[in-house]
């Protein structure tokens, strides 16, 4: 709160007064000290003069006696003139200085002002008593003495005394002249001025703009006032200018809020309808995934010759990175809001090459282009990091150099650097491509930005690969960069720490008995550098001619019909899927046979082996083309587990139980909804916990919740919860972690997925020690039936024998009417929810046996049904749901019909297996 002003009259009054007072009082000391400084001066001049004078008068009188020496007559002479002129000492003096007569005080003062010195100070001279003149005695112009005569000056107070009272008296008639024109100006100025200060302090203090001041006083006084009622008068129109705003404010506000809220309600809408494609179609997408995943990890751990199994290895490491790659880019908004997760795991970096140069080994084929890996020998074996995600940003990089080369090659290459942080692991693509102009490299890591506007014409591609590929590498804690020149290709780079790398593997050197001399004949660029790189780094040497051991293309080799001459081994090189090697090796033109692009698990026994010296064979690379794969030929064995397993789809309690199985887990409990769950585990210890998120009565996440409240109330031990989920992303994404479950398995799911899943939680929770169980390895027949998946089909004839199947079968057809049934109840009620739950158990149980059509159709109910109805209302759901039986019939018939199994082996009741129970 302010304080309000003092009052103005008494304040303005009493500071004019005091000015006039303070200013008639300063001049009149200054005009006091300066009259008396005058006087002084003036007082000085005449007493010089007077007494010089007296001085002269004397000194003419006894100048016959000072010239005979007369005392006496020199003392008569002093004493005419020593009661005079304020004298207080008169003497004569002889020309040498002694003294003839003298009169007055004895005693000559040592502080006289002598007055023949010139200007006298006035402050000297009213600081002492007495003054001194002396004048020369001459006889005939010549000085025979001296006559000295000292006066006081008591007669100067009074004059100074005289002074001070004249400017006394003045000093007051002008304080009286300048109180009178204060009052003058008071009346005219300072009272109009306290006026409107008073009128402004009302103003202030109660804010009521509609007083005016009084244009009264001078006239600028009465403009101050004029220009104060102005301001009043403004500040009038402008509340009145608010006061109307207002009124319409509140309308404004209220239709500008109203679009807010549709505005963000579009938003929101738009957001949760991309959250719901998005989840949609990474359960959608993910189904024929797991026929292609699960088919490709059969093949490879079947017995196949050396170059099929080669193939299946990269059929199965290309859908993992295909599935790992559609994970990221239904989840794209992960990238975009810098919260993408990468994983700290062992990798091979020669692992990560050989995957990726073998993915692109068909289209560098394609464009003629020679594609090759060159990894250094201080490379560690493995390293800690995201194995998918570098392979995506090494592929990315490869895929760029590959799109933009006509001609020449591709080159991969893997060194180690030092830096103050630690070792890091550099990544090189270079190639000889078309290269990129100097001002667009600064850019080239923007999303959708490209070197040239017509290269999405030329090439295709939307500029996003690079920027993913940068943003992946920084979440490593590396970073990426590029190097080019216009016409001579581009070199695209990236670094990263190489934590808890291992030690790199033993150098190979060549033996002493060896040749060193190594020819290359038709050999590509890229292939070339990296063969020609480790074969230096192990001791050869390139020659140009003479006898040596040689790397020849196997077509160049074929063409000659014989082995080169003087040649030591023989290597030819063929492309993948090229089975020319085998008829080289039978003819003896070539000791062994290298695919290419180069694959550090192929190439680097055969190296070690050239060093060595030992045969080189056929059965050499048969040894080494799944030595880096890792595909067991046997699963582990859990045997003595328990474990409940919660679905309310009883195709999908089979083929689960069916897989535990696999792992030597016989000891099942199978439920159908979230209640018994949560009944079972109060009732019984248990190891392991499967429970899927969907299921009637209630949920997954609901009973593994009401489980661990369970637990903590009674004080017992955690058994671990796995959700079995296809919801990998969107809403249900991380349902499980809020839950309280220990990890999540999503459907479609590989035995290797459920291996990891069993081995990390039953070893650490029942203590059962592993052994491993026979894989079997049936073949799959071919189905060209549309209605059926026949990957699904395949993948249940690797779960279990003809009873499985048979058991899965009449399950289905068990069930499959009963969901129909329930899709019928829940229309003609017009619930929307058991719709939902029965459209989505149809569903499932369809996806699980492989019914791809019903699965289809079950699913586009289910949506409809959970996000509304469509726009012909529940006619149209009607008859989607009509045409469900007859499409089940002809899937039933073609199931028989592909598992060979007549309608009597399909009819009976459910079979009770093992030791798996079903409860509820």
């Amino acid at each position: 709160m302010r304080v309000p002003f003092p009052n103005p009259i008494r304040s303005l009054s009493g500071r004019l007064a005091l000015a006039v007072a303070g200013a008639v009082a300063l001049a009149l000391l200054l005009l006091t000290g300066l009259s008396t400084w005058r006087e002084v001066e003036r007082y000085a001049a005449a007493k010089r003069e007077l007494l010089r004078m007296t001085a002269q008068i004397l000194a003419a009188s006894a100048a016959q006696a000072t010239a005979q020496g007369d005392e006496s007559a020199a003392q008569s002479s002093l004493r005419a003139i020593a009661h005079g002129q304020a004298l207080v000492y008169a003497a004569v003096e002889r020309g040498d200085g002694e003294i003839l007569a003298e009169q007055g005080i004895g005693l000559r003062l040592a502080n006289d002002i002598d007055l023949d010195q010139g200007s006298v100070s006035p402050l000297a001279l009213m600081t002492t008593r007495t003054l001194r003149v002396s004048v020369p005695i001459l006889e005939n112009a010549r000085p025979i003495g001296r006559v000295v005569l000292v006066s006081d000056n008591r007669d100067l107070a009074g004059r100074i005394a005289e002074v001070g009272l004249t400017a006394a008296l003045a000093g007051m008639l002008a304080l009286a002249l300048g109180l009178a024109v204060s009052m003058g100006l008071q009346r005219g100025v300072t009272r109009p001025l306290a006026a409107l200060a008073r009128t402004m302090d009302g103003v202030r203090l109660g804010h009521d703009y509609s007083k005016r001041a009084e244009a009264a006083g001078s006239r600028e006084v009465g403009a101050l006032a004029a220009s104060f009622n102005d301001l009043l008068q403004a500040v009038n129109e402008r509340d009145r200018a608010i006061a109307r705003h207002n009124a319409g404010l509140e309308e404004e506000i209220r239709l500008r809020t109203h679009d807010l809220i549709e505005a963000k309600q579009s938003a929101d809408e738009a957001n949760a309808a991309k959250s719901v494609f998005l989840a949609t179609m990474s359960h959608e997408i993910r189904t024929p995934m797991n026929g292609m995943l699960v088919m490709a990890e059969l093949l490879a751990s079947a017995e196949l010759p050396p170059r099929q199994q080669r193939y299946a290895q990269v059929i199965a490491h290309s859908g993992q990175s295909l599935l790992a790659i559609i994970n990221d880019i239904l989840d794209f908004a992960k990238v975009e809001s810098g919260r993408l997760d990468v994983e700290r795991i062992p990798l091979s970096p020669r692992d990560v090459a050989d995957t990726v140069v073998t993915l692109f080994a068909e289209r560098a084929a394609s464009a003629g282009l020679d594609l090759a890996a060159q990894i250094d020998g201080d490379v560690p074996r493995s390293l800690l990091g995201d194995p998918v995600r570098l392979g995506q940003v090494l592929g990315n990089f490869v895929s760029n150099a590959l799109k933009f080369t006509a001609a020449g090659h591709v080159l991969v290459r893997m060194t180690m650097e030092a830096s103050a942080s630690g070792p890091v692991l550099c990544i090189a693509v270079s190639d000889t491509g078309i290269g990129i102009p100097e001002d667009r490299l600064a850019g080239i890591f923007t999303a959708f930005t490209q070197a040239d506007q017509s290269i999405a014409r030329r090439f295709g591609g939307t500029g996003l690969g690079l920027s993913i590929a940068e943003r992946l590498i920084a979440a490593m804690g590396g970073r990426v960069g590029v190097e080019s020149r216009l016409g001579a290709g581009s070199t695209f780079w990236a670094r990263i720490p190489a934590d808890g790398a291992d030690p790199a593997a033993p150098p190979i050197r060549r033996a002493p008995s060896v040749s060193a001399a190594i020819r290359f004949d038709a050999v590509g660029g890229a292939t070339r550098i990296a063969l020609a790189a480790d074969l230096e780094a192990a001791g050869f040497r390139p020659a140009e001619a003479g006898d040596g051991h040689w790397f020849i293309d196997a077509a160049a080799l074929s063409a000659s019909g014989r082995r080169p001459e003087g040649a030591g081994r023989v290597v030819a090189l063929v492309p993948l899927g090229d089975a020319s090697g085998t008829g080289l090796l039978r003819a003896g033109l070539a000791d062994a046979v290298l695919r290419r692009p180069l694959t550090q698990a192929e190439w680097r026994p055969l190296l070690a082996a050239l060093a060595e010296g030992v045969p080189l064979s056929v059965e050499v690379l048969a040894e080494t083309s799944g030595a880096g794969d890792g595909t067991a030929a046997s699963l582990p064995s859990f045997a003595g587990a328990r474990v409940l397993l919660a679905d309310d789809s009883a195709v999908n309690r089979e083929v689960a139980s069916e897989a535990l199985g696999r792992f030597g887990v016989r000891d099942i409990v199978c439920v159908e909804d979230g209640q018994a769950a949560v009944e079972a585990a109060a009732a019984a210890r248990f190891d392991l916990v499967l429970m899927d998120g969907s299921m009637p009565v209630l949920d997954g996440f609901s009973a593994t919740a009401a489980i661990r409240a369970r637990e903590a109330r009674d004080g017992a031990g955690r058994v671990p919860i796995v959700a079995l989920t296809a919801h990998v992303v969107g809403e249900g994404a991380d349902s499980w972690r809020t839950a309280g479950m220990d990890g999540m398995l999503a459907k479609p799911f590989t035995l290797a997925q459920l291996g990891a899943v069993l081995a990390q939680h039953l070893t650490a929770a029942g203590g059962h020690a592993t052994q491993t169980v026979p894989s079997q390895r049936p073949a799959a027949q071919a189905s060209e039936d549309a209605l059926l998946d026949e990957p699904t089909l395949a993948n249940l004839e690797e779960l279990g024998d003809r009873d499985f199947l048979a058991r899965i079968l009449r399950l289905y057809v068990a069930q499959a009417p009963q969901a129909l049934a329930e899709l019928d109840a829940g229309l003609a009620s017009g619930d929307a929810l058991a719709l939902s739950r029965a459209a989505h158990s149809l569903k499932s149980m369809s996806a699980n046996i492989g019914a791809v059509q019903l699965k289809d159709r079950a699913g586009a109910i289910e949506r409809a049904a959970r996000d509304g109805h469509p726009a012909g209302g529940l006619d149209l759901l009607a008859d989607a749901v009509s045409g469900l039986s007859p499409l089940l019939a002809r899937t039933l018939d073609a199931l028989r019909l592909r598992l060979g199994m007549p309608d009597e082996d399909a009819q009976g009741g459910e079979a009770t297996t093992g030791g798996r129970r079903a409860v509820g």
